[in-house]
């Protein structure tokens, strides 16, 4: 009889034991979710509406600041290359457009998350922030007539939504949708007069704006 207690007893904090590992499990993800700070690298591919332009692979990486229970920042650095067709830019004064090449664009990132949820496995967030792009541009040949030109560096519009899935206490998979809103034009380089003495309104805009589709990792301290 006293076997058969020690037995029932024994099955039963085994059993205990089995249901309580998923809520550690996700108490050490709540616990992760509190942390200050963490690394952040992802990579994923970056696609434009805009005639002309190609998609690409983008890849980025910075630093996220948990400044809240529903908000976060991350602050973030990211580069993407693509494809630009012949033609490209073209107006009814410069029929030829620019010539096939590839442009290469570097971001500095601040967006602000805020959080769905404030703890679990699962936290999805919206995202809203701005980015200053350096936009370059690469001819596959010399331009026919000999005139340098390039894009003008501008400030981009943030919106989208992503994701983060707790795999242990420090560690985070990440996945994110982000429309990188940048409205541009072609200059002839080198510029002859400050751009502060430009006006954006009378240039032929071009609206770059691009989908980037992400996955990443991100690691808290």
């Amino acid at each position: 009889m006293k076997a058969k207690t020690i037995e029932v007893l024994g099955t039963g904090l085994l059993l205990a034991g089995l249901f309580t590992m998923p809520a550690q499990a996700a108490a050490g993800a709540d616990l992760n979710a509190r942390r200050c700070v963490a690394v952040v690298l992802d990579l994923g591919s970056v696609s434009f509406g805009e005639s002309g332009f190609g998609s690409g692979l983008r890849y980025g990486g910075g630093a996220f600041f948990r400044t809240g229970k529903h908000a976060g920042v991350e602050i973030v650095v990211e580069r993407f290359d693509v494809p630009v067709a012949v033609g490209t830019a073209a107006t009814e004064e410069w029929p030829a457009g620019l010539g096939a090449g590839r442009m290469a664009t570097t971001t500095l990132l601040v967006n602000q998350h805020w959080y769905v949820l404030s703890h679990g496995r699962l936290l999805p967030y919206a995202l809203i922030g701005i980015g200053f792009s350096f936009i370059g541009y690469a001819p596959d040949a010399p331009p026919p007539d000999g005139i340098e030109r390039d894009f003008v560096d501008r400030l981009a519009l943030q919106l989208g939504a992503g994701l983060d899935c707790r795999l242990t206490s420090r560690l985070a998979a990440c996945a994110k949708v982000r429309t990188n809103l940048a409205k541009t034009w072609v200059e002839i380089r080198p510029r002859t007069e400050p751009i502060r003495d430009t006006d954006p309104l009378a240039q032929n805009m071009l609206e770059l704006y691009g989908l980037e589709l992400s996955f990443g990792l991100k690691f808290a301290f």
